[in-house]
């Protein structure tokens, strides 16, 4: 089975269905499946793993820290707007500078030096914090709550109050910081606090059933390389053709490529040319037994499954002039 994680897909709908590789997928397809907590929640779900799989500490995994038996949260740096009486999470902070990362993970370290937690970043935006201590704690992803009032959306459990103090804490040591008054300067969104998600260990998570990984640089490929290596494999660059892995891997083997955000028509073409296209020929052919497409970027993430088609059902596929459809997204 090849399962392929389109990041950013949604958002280019209209050239997507209107491809030859989602006319073809059509034709074979399941009925979507949605998954409101977003991309690295319907990746589990599509590898068999719970949907309450902790993606924090595979993502730290995949980034490069050091996880062992500590509690790991994903503390991304984000941008809250107020707006009249409620707080709205208007959107990720993806363009900090590494020193201004270091800055602002120094600041909330010294901060939090008694407290038992610790913050790092592996990137100037992607940042997690670490505890040796257990929390009980639930919370909620980054896509759930984007462009709405967070109030709803902030941790729960026995220690959610705890939680809850700290992110008010961050929001004032971040208020008015020099940074944000340069970055304001610039036209650049502000840090104004972080968004605590995907929390727990990684003894939690089950090993997920990878004979081959496949990963982008960066965040698009953090969860993927973190599934492979909980999984004892290494995690290989992404290549730049999907013929480049279908050559050197069975038909049955369970491959997973974590391709990059797709963020402008140029990167939708060569992502459509060179992996959808040749993933529903090689399923047509009988090169692959399954196939998994799982995209987002519509507020939703969106997973379609088709099995290699029978001889009869190549033949009566082509009879049916079926389109393509991206649902849209629903609450769950």
């Amino acid at each position: 089975m090849l399962t392929l994680a389109v990041p950013g897909l949604l958002g280019h709908g209209a050239a997507f269905t209107a491809s030859r590789s989602a006319h073809a997928l059509a034709r074979y397809a399941d009925p979507p499946t949605q998954q409101r907590q977003g991309l690295g929640a319907a990746l589990c779900s599509a590898l068999s793993l719970s949907r309450a799989t902790p993606l924090a500490p595979l993502c730290a995994l995949g980034a490069g820290l050091s996880v062992d038996d500590m509690y790991v949260m994903a503390a991304t740096p984000v941008t809250l707007v107020a707006d009249r009486d409620i707080v709205v999470l208007a959107g990720r902070v993806a363009d900090l500078r590494e020193d201004e990362a270091a800055t602002l993970i120094a600041l909330l370290n010294r901060h939090f030096a008694s407290d038992g937690i610790a913050f790092e970043a592996p990137r100037p935006s992607a940042w997690f914090v670490r505890s040796e201590r257990d929390f009980a704690l639930s919370t909620s992803s980054i896509d759930t709550a984007m462009g709405r009032a967070i109030a709803e959306f902030l941790p729960r459990g026995g220690d959610a109050r705890t939680w809850q103090r700290w992110q008010v804490e961050i929001q004032m040591l971040f208020h008015e910081h020099a940074i944000n008054g340069e970055r304001e300067a610039r036209g650049l969104a502000v840090v104004s606090g972080v968004w605590l998600s995907g929390s727990g260990h990684l003894r939690e998570i089950a090993k997920p059933p990878l004979t081959n990984v496949f990963a982008a640089n960066g965040e698009s490929g953090d969860l993927a390389r973190g599934l492979a290596r909980h999984a004892g494999l290494s995690a290989d660059a992404l290549p730049a053709t999907l013929s480049a892995i279908l050559d050197h891997v069975p038909s049955s083997a369970n491959v997973l490529v974590a391709m990059d955000t797709l963020n402008d028509e140029t990167m939708m073409a060569h992502t459509d040319a060179h992996w959808l296209q040749p993933a529903v020929d090689a399923l047509d052919a009988g090169a692959l037994d399954a196939l998994q497409l799982i995209a987002d970027g519509h507020g939703a993430a969106v997973t379609w499954r088709a099995k290699r088609p029978s001889g009869l059902a190549r033949v009566t596929s082509r009879l049916r002039n079926r389109s393509l459809e991206i649902p849209a997204p629903v609450e769950e």
